[in-house]
């Protein structure tokens, strides 16, 4: 049985071609595709996300956010740990991000 892993994350949200403006993150909630580094190897992994956005955000800056995130897959916990890297994607890189920390529950 696979056990979702939740944790919160610093969000930098990327530019699209051709638009001024941050990407639009459907709230409350909306699916992504999380693309984070495989450790001891030079490959990464892909996982299944929800994302919700955290109460931490700073009001009046688009462009970076805090976001609670639930994967699901094995290796998550090693992936996803705390201080790693990871892209958001949807159709293309939305947003690069760092995980603060495991939110347990």
């Amino acid at each position: 049985m696979i056990k979702p892993y939740k944790f919160q994350a610093s969000v930098t949200l990327l530019p699209q071609p051709g638009v001024t403006r941050p990407p639009v993150l459907p709230a409350p909630a909306c699916r992504v595709v999380v693309r984070a580094a495989q450790p001891g190897t030079a490959g990464s992994r892909l996982f299944s996300a929800l994302i919700t956005p955290g109460q931490d955000t700073v009001p009046g800056d688009e462009w970076h956010t805090v976001l609670t995130v639930t994967v699901l897959g094995d290796g998550a916990d090693e992936c996803l740990a705390a201080g790693r890297d990871f892209t958001l994607w949807r159709g293309g890189d939305v947003g690069r991000g760092v995980v603060t920390r495991r939110v347990f529950v």
